[in-house]
């Protein structure tokens, strides 16, 4: 009767499947080879011999990535680099992940930190966002300068960008300015050594902040910012109660 258990064009090792002990183990003994039992080589559809595949290059960049953007989103001021890395890991993880990609766990990690830094960077922006808007407010102003020379007045209203022209004597202007980011400033030219200064003044013409300055290059500046810090400054808190006042 031919052998059940033979390959095809025979196999010089049929039979005699060693254990890690060095037991052989004999098909049709009527015993089952126990765990840790390996076929020789040739059994597996690999040849038995072959290392598993290597960690694919994209899941271990996804996953630095997506760290990467996790850690930086909770850096005041360089947060907003999340809006790029937190998308980029979260794009590779969904990749690795359809793609099945050896690694699993590194794409879940490069989607999970992933979304996170792009949640904490888009919650830091709405929370500046908000901040900025409770303090800024566009309010009715008096725009002063004055210089005894020519001079370039740099007027700041509710744009980003100032307004710069070349002035003398005195200047004077009502603007509607942001409480934030309005201000002007005044410089000397062409080696002007004279005196010159900037002042502003609410609509019921309380003079609100004033600076003045003299010499070549000298600079005289006047930030509605200013008077904002001014006044958190000036804010009067209650004295501690000591005990023995209380007595």
């Amino acid at each position: 009767m031919s052998d059940p258990y033979a390959r095809p064009g025979g196999d010089p090792h049929h039979g005699s499947w060693s254990s890690p002990g060095g037991y052989p183990w004999q098909p049709g003994s009527g015993q089952e080879p126990y765990e840790g039992q390996y076929p020789p080589n040739g059994y597996y559809g690999n040849g038995g011999n072959q290392p598993p595949p290597r960690t694919h290059g994209m899941t271990t960049f996804a996953m630095v990535t997506g760290i990467v953007a996790a850690v930086i989103s909770l850096v005041p001021f360089l947060g907003f680099i999340s809006f790029i890395l937190g998308p980029l890991a979260m794009v590779l993880g969904i990749v690795g992940i359809a793609k099945r990609f050896r690694s699993r766990g590194f794409s879940v990690t490069a989607l999970v930190t992933g979304t996170f830094g792009l949640l904490v960077s888009i919650l830091y922006a709405v929370l500046l966002s908000t901040i900025l808007s409770f303090y800024d407010n566009t309010q009715s102003f008096e725009f002063e300068a004055e210089g005894t020379g020519e001079y370039e007045l740099s007027l700041t209203t509710t744009s980003a960008l100032p307004v710069t022209t070349n002035e003398s004597g005195r200047y004077g202007s009502t603007v509607d300015a942001s409480t934030l980011f309005g201000g002007i400033v005044v410089t000397n030219l062409d080696g002007n050594r004279g005196t010159i200064s900037c002042r502003i003044y609410d609509s019921t013409g309380n003079l609100l902040v004033e600076n003045t300055d003299v010499g070549i290059d000298a600079v005289a500046q006047c930030m509605l910012s200013d008077v904002l810090v001014r006044k958190v400054e000036d804010l009067d808190f209650p004295e501690e109660i000591s005990a023995r006042g209380l007595g």
